[in-house]
C-alpha cells in the first residue's frame, strides 16, 4: 500500500526544489545581471561570488531534492507509464535526461571542466528546464487520459 505521508511529502519537495531552481535561475536573468552592471568591477565581482556561492547551494540542493522524489515518483507510478506505451517511459527518460544534462552542466562548470561562459551555461539550463516543466506537464494530461 502506498504511503500518502510520502507522497505528499515527495511531491511537496519536488514542487518546491522545482521553484526555487527555477526562480532563482529567472531571478537571476531578469533582475541580478541587470542591475549588476550598475556596480564597478570590483563590486561587482565581489557581489556575484556571493550570490553566486549561495544559489550553488540552493542549486545543489534543489538537485538533491529532485532526484530523491523523482526517483520514487517514477518507480511509484513505473505501471501507469507501462499503460501509456513506450511513449510514458520515453518521455519520462527524456525528463531525467535533460536533468542529467543540467546537472553536468552546472557540476561541470563549477569544477571548471567545462569552459563556456557563464551566460551560456545559464541559458541552456533555463532552455532545458522550460522543456522539462513541458514534459511534466505532458506526463501529468496523459497520466489523467490513461487513469480515466
Amino acid at each position: 500500500m502506498e504511503n500518502p505521508i510520502l507522497i505528499v511529502a515527495l511531491r511537496y519537495v519536488h514542487i518546491i526544489s522545482t521553484a526555487v531552481l527555477v526562480g532563482g535561475m529567472v531571478f537571476m536573468s531578469v533582475a541580478l545581471k541587470p542591475a549588476l552592471k550598475t556596480l564597478d568591477d570590483e563590486r561587482r565581482r565581489a557581489f556575484q561570488q556571493i550570490v553566486e556561492r549561495g544559489f550553488k547551494r540552493a542549486v545543489y540542493l534543489c538537485f538533491l531534492g529532485l532526484f530523491m522524489s523523482g526517483a520514487y515518483n517514477w518507480i511509484r507510478l513505473a505501471d501507469q507509464y507501462k499503460e501509456m506505451g513506450p511513449k510514458g517511459n520515453i518521455v519520462i527518460g527524456i525528463k531525467a535526461l535533460l536533468a542529467v544534462i543540467m546537472f553536468v552542466i552546472i557540476c561541470g562548470r563549477d569544477l571548471q571542466l567545462i569552459k563556456l561562459p557563464g551566460k551560456a551555461c545559464h541559458m541552456i539550463n533555463l532552455h532545458l528546464v522550460a522543456v522539462i516543466i513541458l514534459l511534466a506537464g505532458l506526463l501529468g494530461y496523459w497520466r489523467s487520459v490513461f487513469a480515466g
